[in-house]
């Protein structure tokens, strides 16, 4: 996530209402709140209590609407509510710039295209010669952010498919999804910039990407749209989860939903309805990645603080941590001066969590992409604990260049990503 340069992407949850964990107000008028329901629910009691439905999942169970305050407290006890949870805010702290503009009626000339320092890094151009991302078309990378420039250069030919969930409102129309903030593009550069003459070159540069917009153009968005988000990355373009009802969704050339969802988004908050929909993505077999946050802490931020997440620290080009990466990661990679690109198309160089874990999405689709092409599936997604090469995440660390201390540590955990070990590993 973020952190000095340009800007700093530290996400803050700031929960409405009166919660344990609060640190906001509830608004005088009405307070949005993320309903877990059963079978047995029917919004006609969110109406009858004053308030109004602003979204229903599709995969999930759960409402999202606005309702008087003084209204949740009879709203538990509605037929058919499982859970009420005050909804959460995040944002990017501070306010990063506007892009830069151009003159619209002159393309901008692309600069020559070098391979950022982090990719040298976890070798990933040593990984392309088995992987470069190809998948037939199974394999993507759900990048749950401020949008992607669709016509940048170095993006636009791997952008698959795009959506905007901001405010509960699903929109799949280009503008919708188009970023204007920067982070978003940022990150996916440095998971796909194409592999070409200009500008830089992604992870995994042949990978297609899912641009789903759940922050708004100043990094600020609902938690209830991160989980629309997730939610959109299981259901792929076609809109349907299970095509072919044949229960597997993940590595299903018959079905479109994304085989890892990046997040470079965190904040204090444990929200149980965010929790669930991580747990769902990771049952139907997607590997998810997030930044642990900048705020020097010994751990880290939600959701990168889900055991079925990966947490991501950063490192810089001494291979060292810096003070402001959370600690007690599971993998780090690099995160400070990444060079990737920019909106309109342009590039920037941008540190912190944020640049870090996308190098760790973009080595994922490398493990998976690997795997599938030679034996026609995609790995497990494995736990915390996995050493072996039979998993994702043993993959992930096992193949890790070890520091500080031997075997996992709370600095770097299991160590740096290394892109061309893992492919090995996927492959043999």
């Amino acid at each position: 996530m973020g952190f000095n340069k340009v800007f700093s992407l530290l996400l803050v949850f700031v929960v409405l209402g009166a919660t344990a964990g609060i640190v906001g107000a509830v608004p005088a008028e009405k307070a949005r709140v993320i309903i877990t329901i059963d079978k047995d629910f029917n919004e006609k009691s969110v109406f009858a209590l004053g308030g109004n439905v602003v979204a229903r999942g599709k995969v999930f169970p759960i409402v999202i609407a606005e309702l008087p305050p003084r209204a949740i407290e009879r709203l538990k006890n509605a037929k058919g509510v499982v859970r009420v949870e005050y909804d959460a805010k995040v944002f990017a702290y501070p306010k990063p710039p506007s892009p830069p503009g151009r003159d619209k009626d002159k393309e901008p000339s692309q600069p020559a295209q070098e391979i950022p320092w982090g990719i040298e890094r976890i070798n990933a151009t040593g990984a392309w010669s088995v992987s470069d991302g190809f998948s037939g078309g199974v394999i993507e990378v759900a990048i749950i952010d401020t949008g992607i420039d669709r016509d940048h250069p170095d993006l636009k030919d791997n952008i698959a498919w795009g959506v905007s969930v901001l405010n509960g409102r699903i929109s799949t129309k280009p503008n919708s999804y188009q970023d204007r903030n920067g982070h978003g593009t940022h990150v996916a550069g440095t998971i796909a910039a194409i592999n070409n003459e200009i500008g830089v070159v992604g992870v995994a540069p042949a990978v297609e990407i899912y641009a789903i917009k759940a922050l708004g153009n100043d990094g600020s968005g609902w938690i209830s749209d991160i989980i629309l988000g997730i939610e959109q990355a299981l259901l792929g373009p076609d809109g349907v989860l299970d095509s072919d009802n044949d229960g597997v969704i993940v590595g299903d050339p018959d079905d479109d939903a994304a085989e890892v969802i990046s997040m470079s988004l965190g904040g204090s908050s444990d929200v149980q309805a965010f929790h669930d929909a991580i747990i769902e993505a990771y049952n139907y077999g997607v590997v998810i990645v997030a930044a642990s946050g900048n705020d020097e802490a010994s751990s880290p931020s939600y959701p990168a603080a889900y055991p079925e997440v990966i947490a991501v620290g950063a490192t810089d080009s001494d291979d060292q941590v810096p003070w402001w990466s959370n600690r007690g990661v599971e993998v780090s990679a690099p995160g400070v001066d990444i060079l990737s690109t920019y909106p309109n198309d342009s590039y920037e160089t941008l540190q912190g969590t944020s640049m870090a874990t996308p190098h760790v999405s973009g080595v994922v689709a490398l493990i998976q992409a690997a795997h599938y092409n030679k034996y026609g599936s995609v790995l497990p997604v494995g736990t915390f604990d996995d050493m072996g090469t039979n998993t994702v995440r043993g993959i992930l660390h096992s193949t890790a260049d070890d520091h500080g201390s031997p075997g996992w540590d709370a600095d770097y955990g299991y160590g740096i990503v290394r892109a061309d070990l893992a492919v090995q590993a996927a492959v043999n």
